[in-house]
């Protein structure tokens, strides 16, 4: 059965990465995207193809990543949802406020596609039921 991934990003290169890797990851999973936070509550709101794991970049527009997922905690409708974040940022404070908002992991974005699909494989194996 194939699973949804939601992916929060504005960046249409990281995007297309992230979804290259999930698609080697041997795992069945479709994407829902969303490039606004605003855009992924209204998705998540909506109750359609709710996600099983949602891969969160902190520098969106508008509200920001930590807020988004300070929502998504907020709300027992989807509170369950692992969110992993995926970044540039390497600032110890980013990855302690994202902690603290309530992540299930925190995973820098590589420059190495064969590392970054390494590590998606790894979130896919340990959050996404087969």
């Amino acid at each position: 059965m194939t699973k949804t991934i939601m992916i929060v990003d504005d960046s249409q290169d990281d995007i297309e990465l992230m979804e290259i890797a999930l698609k080697a990851s041997g795992h069945e999973v479709k994407t829902r995207v969303a490039t606004r936070g605003e855009t992924a509550l209204k998705y998540l709101r909506d109750g359609e193809d709710k996600p099983v794991l949602i891969l969160l970049d902190l520098k969106i527009p508008g509200m920001s990543g930590v807020d988004l997922l300070r929502k998504i905690r907020a709300d027992a409708r989807f509170n369950e949802i692992p969110v992993v974040v995926v970044t540039s940022s390497s600032l110890p404070m980013d990855e302690d406020n994202a902690y603290a908002a309530g992540s299930n992991g925190y995973l820098l974005k590589a420059m190495d596609l064969k590392k970054f699909n390494k590590d998606i494989k790894s979130l896919l194996d340990r959050w996404v039921p087969n």
